[in-house]
């Protein structure tokens, strides 16, 4: 028997018991008890109709992956550094090994992305003290 009927059911059971046993009559109005005449048939309840189908929301696609930014790089940098050092005047010549040499340190910083392009830049021209970067450190 389906879930709902029975419990259809049983409400309408508990209802009757409910009603008939908490009714106290007092003797005067107690009438005389008729007859039962037919035994009372139980309608059949409606058929209740049918839970609406579950709607099944549309797959969602699922989001795409990350765009990882793409890893800056100074190593152009670095090697217009030792080609600058190699021609630089002498009195500045120190200065470009000395940026050379850092900027290979520092170009791993930047690739693994701990440190800033703009970051790297800015130490490597403090290190040359006033010299110009190269043309191929933007």
């Amino acid at each position: 028997m389906p879930r709902e009927i029975r419990l259809f059911l049983m409400t309408v059971a508990c209802a009757g018991i409910l009603t008939s046993g908490c009714k106290q009559k007092s003797k005067e109005d107690e009438a005389p008890a008729a007859p039962p005449s037919a035994p009372v048939a139980v309608a059949a309840p409606e058929p209740t109709p049918p839970p609406p189908a579950e709607t099944i929301p549309p797959p969602v696609a699922p989001p795409p992956p990350p765009v990882a930014p793409k890893p800056e790089s100074i190593k152009a940098c670095c090697a217009a550094l030792h080609k600058e050092e190699g021609t630089a005047a002498a009195k500045d010549k120190g200065l470009y090994q000395t940026a050379a040499a850092s900027c290979e340190a520092i170009s791993k910083l930047v690739t693994a992305g701990t440190t800033k392009k703009s970051s790297a830049l800015t130490t490597l021209r403090a290190g040359l003290k006033g010299a110009k970067l190269p043309p191929g450190c933007d």
